[in-house]
């Protein structure tokens, strides 16, 4: 398996909003935080993509505009679900437009956490990708 979870590169733009999710390299991210899941909505729609099926991507039903996330990680150590903080200039929402593909990005913030700790942020980057006219 590829240390580095991404898109398969196989989006086909249009029809509504899509998103992926990006496992950061640093920090052995995907080593680090093992099982998570990214929760995408809006009004009364909404689809996750989590670390059984890390290069799924989801196609709205043609939505668009501001989605709610949240990021979640499954504490080994308490074995419940920890909604993780977004890094500075990010914030538990994320924009697409309707031609366009977003993404949301996790990355672990040390490879030797304090036990209990939340070892992660996410950040976001907004139509990453767009279906030109």
């Amino acid at each position: 398996m590829a240390s580095n979870v991404n898109s398969s590169g196989q989006l086909q733009l249009g029809n509504g909003a899509q998103f992926w999710v990006y496992l950061s390299p640093q920090n052995e991210t995907s080593k680090m935080i093992s099982t998570w899941r990214v929760t995408f909505s809006q009004g009364n729609w909404s689809d996750s993509i989590s670390s059984e099926n890390p290069t799924k991507q989801i196609q709205t039903p043609n939505l668009s505009g501001i989605f709610e996330i949240k990021v979640e990680l499954l504490s080994g150590s308490t074995g419940t679900w920890r909604q993780i903080p977004p890094q500075a200039g990010s914030y538990n929402e994320i924009g697409c437009n309707s031609n366009c593909a977003s993404m949301v990005g996790i990355v672990a913030d040390s490879i030797n956490p304090p036990i209990g700790a939340i070892n992660a942020h996410f950040w976001t980057t907004w139509d990453a990708m767009c279906k030109a006219g």
